[in-house]
């Protein structure tokens, strides 16, 4: 192989992970996003009170008013739509509500539209909105 040869594999190499890091800087997943910022989580159900919702790597906190609610979440895609999952215990009860939205980025806020029975009937649509 010939010194130019080599030359220009290995610039081609760097390019290809120049662009590989670029592009992982630049198409920060969804969930990384709601964890970098502080949102106002404003549903059309429920008391009518915008919330305060902090996203951490596997867990979301509701505060209003000084209560604190906890849900764990889980991003996921399904027939190419992104997904998000809320599960919480029922205190009452102790089995675990699930509630499902489809999520779609907004300009620099998150519309989530509720895809079964339990998030349509208690909390319907979501926007979530950075603080």
């Amino acid at each position: 192989m010939t010194k130019q040869m080599k030359y220009l594999i290995g610039l081609v190499v760097v390019i290809l992970i120049a662009l590989g890091i670029g592009f992982t800087v630049v198409h920060k997943s969804t969930a990384q996003a709601l964890q970098a910022k502080e949102w106002t989580f404003k549903a059309s159900k429920g008391d009518g009170l915008a919330q305060t919702a902090n996203f951490s790597e596997k867990s979301l906190t509701l505060s209003e008013a000084g209560l604190k609610d906890t849900y764990q979440y889980k991003i996921s895609k399904k027939n190419g739509q992104e997904q998000i999952t809320f599960t919480s215990q029922d205190e009452n009860s102790g089995t675990n509500e699930v509630r499902t939205f489809n999520i779609k980025k907004s300009s620099d806020e998150y519309k989530l539209t509720p895809t079964n029975s339990l998030a349509k009937e208690d909390t319907g649509d979501v926007t979530l909105i950075p603080k």
